[in-house]
């Protein structure tokens, strides 16, 4: 892997997942026409590290595309646009960034940084919202999920794009330990219950999956019925925190408490206050350790009172 090309492109995934997603497109199985996808590309380090991937996978083809999904915007005032600003300065590409009608377009980031990849039709960029992504029409081998961090908008990729799936596939879920990703963490407990996914690795807040049974139009109904049924949810939390402490973590103590916190985020922002309180009084009877990022990260989700949704919402009108 070209660590230094990856480097050069300023984001926010770590050094173990830039290696992870080279790792994984430069294992997985690939037939003729099957295809990789990304949610959320940003400026395009992630792409960088799966297109690098893919060029050194044995089983590439021409024909193996990868598409990349992103809206490539943000709203001035929402969630995003900071980090798009903080990053593009300190790389010195602020002149690529546009601001019109209060959207914050880093879509020539992303092409100025891709270029040779984008040219080579390796990578296939497409600016789309969630809601009006559509899934390509070869199996999907390898999913990189980074954009949707609520079941709201996750629901758009598991209709249309996991049916595209196969046996084995492999399906990554950045910021899966994340504060903010309860709903998302809740989702892919449920898949985990129900034997679609298995867990096979985790670096910095990347989960790492694997298909074992391809969803159905009709267990994809089943399943979003349970995510529907908020008041038996809050289980799953607990499942997810009990499955992924079967595989070696990357750094436990730092990450795999983020579920908790996502608990208490998700209970806190529906008001159910008691809930929220009686588990992060558990967590410290059971003499739980705190890790430093953990406080932080506490500060950020109290800052916010326990929601970003109205600003996520900004950035996605």
């Amino acid at each position: 892997m070209n660590y230094e090309e990856a480097n050069n492109i300023p984001g926010m995934v770590e050094p173990v997942e830039r290696e992870m997603l080279f790792d994984r497109a430069k294992a997985i199985e690939l037939n003729a026409n099957d295809c990789i996808v990304e949610f959320g590309a940003f400026f395009g380090r992630s792409t960088n590290c799966i297109a690098q991937g893919l060029s050194a996978n044995p089983n590439y083809s021409p024909n193996c595309f990868f598409y990349t999904y992103d809206s490539f915007e943000c709203d001035v005032h929402g969630w995003f646009a900071p980090f798009v600003h903080s990053y593009a300065q300190k790389a010195n590409v602020l002149q690529f960034i546009t601001v019109e009608n209060d959207k914050v377009n880093f879509k020539p980031v992303f092409d100025h940084y891709l270029k040779a990849y984008i040219e080579s039709k390796l990578v296939i960029s497409i600016k789309s919202e969630l809601l009006e992504s559509q899934p390509p029409k070869n199996p999907i081998s390898l999913m990189h999920i980074d954009s949707p961090k609520y079941y709201e908008e996750f629901k758009f990729i598991f209709y249309r794009f996991f049916p595209k799936t196969k046996i084995g596939s492999i399906i990554i879920f950045q910021d899966f330990f994340y504060h903010w990703s309860a709903s998302l963490i809740l989702i892919v407990a449920v898949l985990i219950e129900k034997k679609f996914v298995s867990v096979e690795q985790s670096a910095a807040s990347s989960l790492v999956s694997k298909i074992l049974k391809v969803p159905t139009k009709e267990d994809i109904l089943e399943i979003d019925l349970i995510m529907q049924n908020q008041d038996k949810l809050s289980k799953y939390f607990d499942l997810a925190i009990d499955e992924c402490s079967k595989i070696k973590l990357d750094r436990k103590d730092q990450f795999l408490p983020r579920i908790i916190l996502a608990k208490i985020q998700w209970f806190y922002s529906r008001e159910k206050f008691p809930e929220a309180k009686e588990t992060m009084e558990k967590y410290l009877k059971d003499d739980n350790s705190f890790d430093r990022q953990i406080i932080y990260d506490f500060l950020e989700v109290f800052g916010n009172g326990f929601s970003i949704r109205r600003l996520f919402e900004k950035d996605h009108e």
